[in-house]
C-alpha cells in the first residue's frame, strides 16, 4: 500500500471529515450565501455601469474575509490539544491530512463561493438587464456611463478589467493564512490579520524604498511591486507623471513571482504540520 497517498484511504477521511463537520460546514455555508444575498441586493440596484463597478468591489470584499475566517476555523482543530491529538492519530498519512485541510478550506471554499456567487449574479443581471428605466433614470444613466446590457461577472470582458494585484493577492490569502494559522496556536485570529497589515505596510515602503534608489528619484510612488507607478514631473512640481509597467512582461512576472511564495507558503504549512504530528 503506497504510504504517502492511497485514494481509498483519503476519501475516508473525507467521508469522516463531513460525517464529524457536517453540521458546521451547513451553517457556514447559510451564513456565506445570506451575506452574499444582502451585499448583492444593495449592491444591484443601481444602473449597469454602476453594478459593474460595485459587484466587483463586493467580489473581493466578501472573499477576503470569509476564506480568511474559514481557513482560520479549519485549522484551529490542530490549535486545540484534545482535538488536534484526535486529527493528527487518524490512520492517514501527512500527505493526506494536509491535502484534507487544503481541500477543504482552500479549492472546496473556492468551488462553492463562486457557484453562489455565480447564482446569484446571474438573478442580478436578469434583474437590471430587465428593469424598466424611466426618462429621466435613462438620462441619468447616459450620464454615468450608459445603458448596456450586463454580461456575467466571469466574462472575459469583465476579468480583464481587474487588476492583477487583486487576483495575486487573493491567491495568497489561502496559503498565507493557512501557513499561519499552523505557526500561531493562540489569538490566531486577530494575529494573523495585524501580521498581514505589518507585512502589506513594510512591503509599501520597501517597494517604495528600492523605486526611488533604483530610479534616483525622491517622489516615485507605487501600491504593490511590478504594477503602475506615479512620479513628479521633472518640469512641473505640481503634476505627476504615471509610469506604466510593460505588459504583458508586468503581469507575468507578478503571477510568476505570487506563485512561487503561494508554493514556499504551502511548503511551509505541511512541515509545520509535520512537526504537530511529531
Amino acid at each position: 500500500m503506497n504510504q504517502t497517498f492511497s485514494v481509498s484511504r483519503f476519501g475516508r477521511l473525507l467521508r469522516t471529515y463531513f460525517t464529524d463537520n457536517r453540521g458546521q460546514l451547513l451553517a457556514n455555508l447559510g451564513l456565506l450565501v445570506s451575506a452574499l444575498f444582502v451585499a448583492c441586493v444593495f449592491a444591484y440596484q443601481g444602473s449597469p455601469a454602476a453594478v459593474d463597478r460595485q459587484r466587483n468591489l463586493l467580489f473581493f470584499l466578501v472573499v477576503w474575509p470569509c476564506w480568511y475566517v474559514f481557513t482560520v476555523q479549519q485549522t484551529a482543530v490542530l490549535n486545540q490539544k484534545e482535538r488536534a491529538i484526535t486529527y493528527l492519530m487518524q490512520p492517514a498519512s501527512q500527505v493526506e491530512k494536509m491535502a484534507l485541510i487544503w481541500l477543504i478550506s482552500g479549492l472546496g471554499f473556492v468551488v462553492v463561493y463562486l457557484s453562489a456567487f455565480g447564482v446569484l449574479d446571474a438573478i442580478g443581471i436578469s434583474i437590471v438587464n430587465n428593469r424598466h428605466w424611466t426618462p429621466e433614470q435613462v438620462a441619468l444613466i447616459r450620464m454615468q456611463g450608459g445603458l448596456h446590457a450586463l454580461q456575467s461577472i466571469f466574462s472575459e470582458k469583465n476579468m480583464d478589467s481587474v487588476p492583477t494585484q487583486l487576483w495575486v493577492f487573493t491567491a495568497l490569502l489561502h496559503s498565507f493564512t493557512l501557513s499561519f494559522a499552523l505557526f500561531i496556536r493562540r489569538y490566531t485570529m486577530p494575529l494573523v490579520v495585524i501580521i498581514a497589515f505589518a507585512l502589506l505596510i513594510f512591503g509599501f515602503l520597501a517597494n517604495n524604498y528600492f523605486l526611488q534608489v533604483l530610479t534616483d528619484s525622491g517622489s516615485i510612488r507605487s501600491n504593490t511591486p511590478f504594477s503602475d507607478a506615479i512620479a513628479q514631473s521633472p518640469t512641473d512640481q505640481y503634476h505627476y507623471r504615471k509610469i506604466r509597467m510593460t505588459q504583458p512582461i508586468g503581469n507575468q512576472i507578478s503571477y510568476a513571482v505570487g506563485s512561487m511564495v503561494v508554493v514556499f507558503l504551502y511548503i511551509m504549512a505541511y512541515f509545520r504540520l509535520k512537526e504537530r504530528e511529531v
